[in-house]
């Protein structure tokens, strides 16, 4: 027998994702701790080895040598103490930190939940209103007028877009041979052939020679039109998005009045109010995320002594155990057959034995963090993509495979995070979610004049393109002159 698959709401799926990234932070931090234990380990070990040395110089070298070696140990050890004292306070501070921000995370997201249920109350009232109200505005002959303006100029929004797309996978494709080129690139980053070329006059006698080889003043303009062409496109979807959002915004106005005649006013406000406080908070959610990632970058450096601290600690410990005479001495005593020699050498031994192992360990949990991090982004990515695009409206149902079966492949890095998302995009495609109408800067989007998809920026088609700003930058328009993965510049 088949298992039925059964459906979650869109919140519910959202609450998922939110559980899914705290067990990744939370297991993000505990790799974090093992690490450091592992580097904290090696540094005891290597204090351990100084002091048989020290025990060995004492037995076998005379009182002047004994005093010369035992000293600059001492020293080195002593010194590298102090800076592994400070690195393990940096380490803890940031723990604490990181420990108070996903206090935070927890907080806000409950506090989202909380204006979710706010909204969705509203929207529960509007819904029931929305029959009679669409019933009026059918022969509402302003409102017919405008709802066609506004999918006249949505259709030709969406075919300035897919004719954006089908030019940037040409420029994809197309300019495969010359981004693989090493030469035709180093010349069209350098800028060759423009005003913007300011290499000294050897240099620029043996570009020529390589432009010459390579044919790039015949290569140059078919590569520049092939990326000027999407960006020129891209832009002019952009302006034609505008133009679409201010006939939907026109409508949308007409909706609301409607609405509030029908009684609805209260409803109406509650859940734009609400949708105001959901934004706020995801816009705090990603700086808190963004605050975090940095930490946590940080505190890995860190943990696994990839800090400049930790490394001059180590190298001062190091060059004092490597010097001539110590390792002449360890020679020495190996080659003796004096108990008290035997006994400091098996330490010795021993400590270098384990000192491998837990750099083999470490080496283990750094790859284990490094994939943790990196799911971490990926999945905030999705998340944000997921509230954008308006799956967390109640209407929204998915199967619950995407929080379980799917979720898993994406986690263990069997499938990628474009394509998990992709298969959230596919799940929301032709499905009808209301009849009310919303402003662009709001989160829903479905209506009459956005039936089926309520992403009105995206069209529901799956792309590997996340738009979730990172700190200061944003990664939205593919192809744009500030964004772009092409170095134009304008220049040609």
């Amino acid at each position: 027998m088949v298992k039925r698959k059964r459906k979650v709401s869109g919140p519910e799926a959202l609450r998922s994702l939110d559980r899914a990234l705290d067990d990744i932070r939370r297991d993000e931090k505990q790799m974090t701790r093992l690490s450091a234990d592992a580097t904290a380990r090696i540094s005891r070990l290597r204090e351990i080895e100084a002091e048989q040395f020290i025990a060995l110089a004492e037995l076998r070298l005379d009182p002047a040598r004994k005093t010369e070696i035992t000293g600059d140990i001492s020293r080195a050890e002593k010194q590298a103490r102090s800076i592994l004292e400070k690195h393990e306070s940096q380490f803890n501070d940031i723990a604490e930190r990181l420990d108070s921000i996903d206090q935070e995370i927890k907080s806000i997201v409950e506090k989202r939940q909380k204006a979710q249920e706010v909204y969705e109350k509203a929207e529960a009232e509007l819904d029931a209103l929305s029959g009679e109200v669409f019933k009026t505005l059918k022969t509402d002959e302003k409102y017919q007028a405008q709802l066609t303006k506004a999918n006249e100029a949505k259709s030709v929004a969406e075919h300035a877009l897919k004719k954006t797309e089908v030019a940037e996978a040409d420029r994809e494709e197309k300019g495969k041979p010359y981004r693989e080129d090493p030469l035709f690139m180093y010349l069209w980053e350098s800028g060759y052939g423009t005003s913007s070329y300011s290499s000294n006059n050897l240099v620029r006698f043996f570009d020529k020679m390589i432009a010459d080889m390579v044919r790039y003043h015949d290569a140059k303009p078919n590569f520049a039109i092939l990326n000027e062409i999407p960006m020129r496109l891209r832009e002019h979807a952009e302006r034609l998005l505008e133009d679409a959002d201010k006939e939907h915004a026109k409508l949308k106005k007409l909706e609301d009045k409607a609405f509030d005649a029908a009684g609805g006013k209260s409803y109406r406000v509650n859940s734009e109010k609400a949708e105001k406080e959901i934004a706020a908070i995801d816009e705090a959610q990603v700086r808190l995320e963004d605050e975090r990632d940095e930490l946590a970058r940080n505190h890995s450096k860190l943990a696994d002594g990839g800090d400049t601290a930790y490394h001059e600690a180590v190298e001062t410990l190091t060059d004092g155990l490597q010097r001539e005479t110590i390792s002449e001495l360890y020679d020495q005593a190996r080659q003796t057959s004096s108990r008290e020699d035997d006994l400091i050498i098996r330490k010795i031994d021993a400590v270098r034995e384990e000192i491998v192992e837990q750099e083999t360990d470490l080496a283990e949990a750094k790859g284990r963090l490094k994939t943790l991090a990196a799911r971490r982004r990926e999945l905030e990515d999705i998340e944000w993509e997921f509230k954008k695009s308006n799956f967390d409206d109640p209407r929204m149902k998915f199967d619950d495979d995407l929080i379980e079966d799917v979720l898993e492949e994406f986690l263990k890095g069997a499938i990628t995070a474009a394509g998990y998302w992709g298969q959230w995009q596919a799940a929301q495609k032709g499905m009808n979610y209301g009849s009310r109408s919303k402003s662009k800067t709001t989160r829903s989007k479905s209506g009459p004049w956005s039936k089926g998809n309520l992403d009105f920026g995206s069209f529901g088609s799956p792309s590997s393109d996340f738009s979730r700003p990172r700190g200061s930058s944003r990664r939205g328009s593919k192809g744009s002159r500030k964004h772009g993965n092409f170095k134009t510049g304008g220049k040609f």
